[in-house]
């Protein structure tokens, strides 16, 4: 009886070990695909490496427009920003998107003139996407940070896209925003690097930026490529970014802990083909391991977050 007892408890300790994504959670892939560029598609995954579309391959909301970004809020709401299809004169219009399950989204308005008030710092726009807003909840100061890029008025072509700079905003409604300001102000060789498609997380009292270095390669040795600065203060001043965590031609970075130990995952777009991913085993790491990943098909611009398995087995029942 004693040894039947204890084989069955470490029978129970194995399938615990061997199974720990299936115990910690899942993750939602919120993106967009190439043919549809701006929509909502939805793809989940068990390991962060296998990854199944939902609905069909068919959009979440249909109204949906810009570049997915989801975060959890202080109030268990997720929250992402997107703009309006149809443009009032040439400007589209941001929309603040909020849920309280990931299935059922809900709307309000946003003022682009929050946003617009980069020109009184000598910046511009985008008349459609914005600059891809991205959110971030703050823990401490109980708000969120916007972050967005902006370029040179009167610059083109290759210009407009080494003028990029990343702006940031702070509200705890969504209703009342900060002026915008520069979130970097890097030195040395990265003094007049351009950044975009900036995303923030925080671990242990530390908030990592990981961002585009929207140089041009054959500028800058590390041009094109994803880098992670990081501070001790939401606002900064951040480091000078680290080294390329990918290739060239990586864009839109997302990143997640990892399900199973205390990892983390970057998620890049090797644009416009889909999404690879990168491993480390901390936010400070100086090299990241390719993984060999079964992604979105076409996926692009998109985000990933960890979700319950509860979570899980309700999005798969809503979008089979």
């Amino acid at each position: 009886m004693k040894r039947y007892f204890l084989y069955s408890v470490l029978l129970e300790l194995a399938f615990l070990v061997v199974l720990p994504a299936y115990s910690r959670g899942a993750y939602l892939f919120a993106h967009m695909k190439d043919a549809d560029y701006g929509a909502l598609y939805y793809s989940l995954s068990l390991d962060g490496k296998k990854w199944t579309t939902l609905n069909g391959y068919e959009r979440i909301v249909s109204e949906y427009y810009g570049h997915p970004n989801i975060v959890k809020g202080g109030d268990g709401i997720y929250y992402m920003i997107a703009v309006s299809r149809k443009p009032v004169g040439r400007l589209h219009t941001p929309i603040l998107y909020y849920s309280k399950d990931l299935i059922t989204w809900k709307t309000r308005n946003l003022d682009r003139k929050a946003f617009d008030k980069v020109s009184e710092i000598g910046y511009q726009n985008e008349d459609c996407f914005i600059g891809a807003p991205k959110l971030f909840y703050d823990k401490e100061s109980n708000q969120f940070i916007v972050t967005w890029h902006a370029f040179l008025p009167g610059t083109t072509g290759d210009d407009l896209w080494e003028s990029m700079r990343t702006f940031y905003m702070l509200t705890s409604d969504f209703q009342s925003f900060t002026s915008p300001a520069r979130l970097f102000n890097f030195t040395d060789e990265d003094a007049q690097m351009a950044t975009i498609d900036a995303t923030i997380v925080e671990n242990r009292g530390i908030y990592y930026a990981i961002i585009k270095d929207e140089r041009w390669p054959r500028t800058s040795p590390t041009g094109k490529t994803i880098r992670i600065a990081q501070s001790k203060q939401l606002t900064g001043p951040y480091s000078n970014p680290g080294p390329s965590v990918t290739p060239a031609w990586r864009e839109a970075p997302t990143v997640v802990p990892q399900l199973k130990g205390s990892g983390w995952s970057i998620y890049a777009e090797e644009y416009p083909q889909q999404y690879n991913l990168y491993q480390a085993p901390s936010l400070s790491s100086k090299t990241w391991i390719p993984v060999d990943i079964v992604a979105p098909e076409r996926g692009r611009h998109g985000c990933v977050i960890r979700i319950s398995k509860k979570q899980y087995k309700k999005l798969l029942k809503a979008f089979p």
